[in-house]
């Protein structure tokens, strides 16, 4: 929504999906480029995700599941969050939860995530209410009494019957949820250490067991339909997974701070397994529970490797995709948004959201487009909206 160590002050945040970004603080931390391009290949994933999902399939799932498994991606997200926010702002809950420093991390959290949300949310409210007069007909996903759990950042909490409006934005909510709870977290590790870590390993894996097997979640099109046993849980139990998520990472930072564990997983041919061993786990559709274990140990080893993945992820571009990642996360609706409302690319064969098909070259090449034409779209929410409104509220409230 990324590996030489490049020390610097974040006065740029490179974001969760938007926030797995280093946020600007009074103090000078490591920059972490290898998370910056990590970020930008999920965030495109989630993209591809959402076009076969809203405007056409072209890889079958009977061909490979990697694609139909890139919800899996936002998990990705989560893990990087924590794991940058226990980086940069660990530090400042040593000891005690100042009002000062309290402060000045939820301003920067607010202002690295909310404007762009806003932005977008209130954009599309705007093309559905006078382009098409609420959908004219108005279709589910775009309910008026929807808008503002969005606005307030609620509609990961159940509040809602079905992911709303800019769908994606459903993470911003839950990862803004851990966002509030990661002061109480550091502090309580800062403080105990050894059982603070028992207790939040049992969490992440009660929370993730719960998602998959004990709570009780509904198709929110057709109820009747049983849903599976996976992650993929957003508008009603997406705050647990985001937490879940977001402390997994927090958790995984606490083996980087250990020489033994960087040196372990700083190889290129460690790296490597890692993300052989996520294709195939995505590919085959195995449990989400390994595919998100394997993410965990991903960031932990892209963030220690310093051989050519390091350097790859050094590249300008792949650092320029991790920086505009949270506006390519956000922005995708406004390409798929015409599909919603029934529009069809030619080629198509079958009505319906993920049953619409599409010829694998085809497919392909709309898909190459769609995905340009996103990154172009970004920079520009990147460069003119994102980055100016966070510079304001920082500048404004954050000290």
């Amino acid at each position: 929504m990324n590996q030489v160590p490049v020390y610097a002050p974040p006065a740029e945040e490179p974001t969760v999906i938007s926030a797995t970004s280093i946020p600007i603080t009074d103090h000078k931390v490591e920059y972490l480029p290898s998370l910056t391009a990590l970020r930008g290949i999920a965030a495109l994933l989630v993209a591809v995700f959402h076009f076969e999902m809203a405007v056409a399939r072209f890889v079958p799932a009977s061909t490979t599941m990697f694609f139909e498994k890139s919800y899996l991606m936002v998990d990705l997200f989560f893990i990087m969050s924590g794991f940058i926010m226990m980086h940069v702002y660990s530090s400042h809950f040593k000891n005690s939860i100042q009002a000062e420093s309290l402060k000045s991390f939820l301003v920067a959290r607010f202002a690295r995530v909310y404007p762009l949300h806003l932005f977008s949310l209130l954009l599309l409210v705007v093309i559905v209410r006078w382009l098409t007069d609420w959908g004219n007909p108005p279709i589910l996903l775009e309910q008026p009494s929807d808008i503002l759990p969005n606005i307030f950042l609620l509609h990961s909490f159940g509040l809602t019957k079905i992911y709303s409006w800019n769908i994606p934005s459903w993470s911003i909510s839950a990862e803004f949820a851990a966002y509030l709870l990661f002061p109480l977290i550091a502090l309580f590790i800062n403080k105990k250490r050894t059982i603070s870590v028992i207790l939040l390993v049992i969490l992440v894996v009660v929370a993730y067991y719960s998602i998959m097997y004990l709570l009780p979640r509904k198709n929110p099109i057709n109820p009747a339909i049983p849903v599976p046993h996976n992650l993929n849980t957003t508008f009603d139990f997406g705050y647990i997974r985001g937490i879940a998520g977001f402390t997994a990472g927090v958790l995984i930072y606490l083996l980087y701070q250990l020489q033994a564990f960087r040196k372990a997983f700083s190889s290129d041919l460690v790296s490597l397994i890692i993300i052989l061993g996520i294709m195939v786990s995505m590919h085959f559709s195995l449990n989400d529970g390994i595919t998100v274990s394997l993410f965990a140990i991903l960031v932990l080893s892209f963030t220690a490797n310093k051989g050519k993945i390091a350097g790859f992820c050094n590249r300008k571009f792949m650092q320029f995709l991790g920086n505009i990642s949270y506006s390519v996360y956000l922005m995708q609706i406004f390409l798929q948004e015409p599909f919603s409302h029934g529009a069809l690319l030619p080629g198509t064969v079958g009505i319906g959201r993920g049953k619409q098909n599409i010829d694998f070259s085809i497919g392909l090449l709309y898909c190459l487009v769609y995905l340009i034409l996103l990154i172009l779209i970004s920079y520009i929410t990147y460069r003119w909206v994102e980055g100016p409104s966070r510079r304001f509220i920082n500048r404004m409230w954050g000290k």
